[in-house]
């Protein structure tokens, strides 16, 4: 049998596509590697509290993500941030002021120059080849003279990118900031208070029902081998059987898509080789109460240096069991799987005690999720290294029957559960749109 479109992974993006695909009557396939679905997007436990172990957030100006939770019925709440968030950076109340000048000045022209980024072109930007051939971390200090907001900024690209600003481009950088609404995305507060939401039961839900619509369609545990060429007919190779179909669909990162030596342009493939992975620890621990709530504070903290970068309160809404997630990023998430499980838990729980108070330093759980031990994601998100878009290849569109999807290949929230959706609508209309697409009987 031929398939009008094998969809490999069964991501938020791929299952999007094929359900796209399904509805329209196509004869469609979905191949993950795994023995689930959801990709980056994966509910677990922590004593008694359900969370995301990888994508979480449903933010303002992303009408897609809404939209497809609405029609899932996949409910969502607010992200708590009442109370007061810590930045560490040991200054004195004149000097934060200071640097919060400084911090908004930097903010704005860097928005700016964002906004001078033609949105999914990167490199048919003004001075293009300048931007990129520059890397973030040397022109931030050669940019922003107050240190401490220097520090912020390039703490806000490694949350974005888990990488060292030393190793993205700039260009890269500001692309990446204008198609995600910059530092602060417009748009008024989502439908029951705030500006970013969590989706109760866990993000994975949303592609669980997916999965579920699709039924048989879904395969798990079938990694994809190689994707050849017979015929007229593309041959989707796995461990142990063959697939053919009339159009491909890669709905993975890039770095693993380039692996499987699809047929795909020179330049595209490229691209996808030299894209950077990068790395993130997400370290829950829950308690029997929220503690930092009843001193005042949100939950949520900053730090510019050290191993834990960024702290947010993912307690669930009715508080069954409080939870603060720590984050790891880049270099030091990179060297996790190296050390001692009990040395790396006990820096976590000390970095939450120095911010939080001595009852931070006893959960009663504790859990880690390292995507860079995952072989399946080869990290979590994706950055651009310098040099490598000044030749116009873009990780998207369509090559003679074989498509981009994943949230690497959207113009608008790229790397986002938005994007995906976008990416996989972009896909699933160019296979319809093919000649001879029309549905199997």
């Amino acid at each position: 049998m031929i398939h009008d479109a094998v969809v490999i992974g069964a991501g938020l993006s791929g299952l999007v596509c094929a359900q796209r695909l399904s509805e329209a009557g196509a004869r469609v396939l979905v191949l993950e590697a795994r023995g689930r679905v959801g990709g980056r997007l994966w509910t677990g436990q922590v004593g008694e509290a359900t969370v995301d172990l990888g994508g979480q957030w449903l933010s303002v100006d992303q009408p897609r993500l809404a939209a497809l939770a609405a029609a899932l019925d996949v409910r969502s709440a607010p992200q708590p941030r009442e109370g007061r968030a810590v930045l560490e950076d040991g200054r004195g109340v004149f000097a934060q002021l200071a640097t919060g000048i400084a911090q908004w000045r930097a903010a704005h022209r860097i928005t700016r120059l964002a906004r001078t980024i033609p949105p999914g072109a990167p490199a048919a930007a003004r001075d293009a080849a300048t931007l990129d051939a520059l890397a973030l971390g040397p022109w931030l200090a050669g940019t922003i003279d107050n240190a401490v907001a220097r520090e912020r900024i390039a703490m806000h690209a490694e949350l974005v990118f888990a990488a060292d600003p030393a190793g993205l481009s700039l260009l890269g950088y500001l692309a990446r900031l204008g198609a995600t609404g910059g530092f602060a995305p417009r748009g008024p507060d989502l439908p029951g208070g705030g500006r970013d939401h969590r989706f109760v039961g866990g993000a994975q839900g949303l592609a669980l029902r997916l999965a579920e619509a699709l039924g048989d369609a879904v395969r798990l545990d079938t990694p994809v081998q190689a994707i050849e060429r017979d015929g007229e007919a593309l041959v989707v190779r796995c461990t142990d059987e063959r697939h053919l179909a009339r159009h491909v669909v890669l709905a993975v990162p890039p770095t693993l898509a380039v692996q499987l030596a699809p047929p795909l342009p020179e330049p595209i493939l490229r691209l996808g080789a030299t894209l950077r992975r990068g790395s993130v620890v997400k370290c829950f621990a829950a308690y029997g109460r929220a503690f930092w709530r009843a001193a005042g504070l949100s939950g949520e903290a900053y730090r510019p240096r050290g191993t834990v970068r960024a702290v947010v309160d993912v307690s669930p809404p009715d508080l069954v069991a409080p939870v603060l997630l720590a984050f790891v990023v880049g270099d030091a998430a990179e060297a996790w799987q190296s050390r001692d499980p009990f040395e790396r838990r006990a820096e976590v729980l000390a970095t939450l005690t120095e911010l939080f108070g001595e009852p931070a330093s006893r959960p009663l759980a504790y859990l880690e999720a390292d995507w860079a031990a995952d072989p399946w994601s080869a990290g979590c998100v994706v950055g651009t290294p310098p040099g490598a878009l000044v030749e116009g290849a873009v990780w998207r569109g369509s090559f003679d029957r074989i498509h981009l999807a994943g949230a690497e290949a959207a113009v608008r929230w790229p790397g986002y559960m938005e994007g995906a959706i976008e990416a996989a609508e972009r896909a699933a209309a160019a296979v319809l749109a093919a000649p001879g697409a029309e549905a199997a009987p």
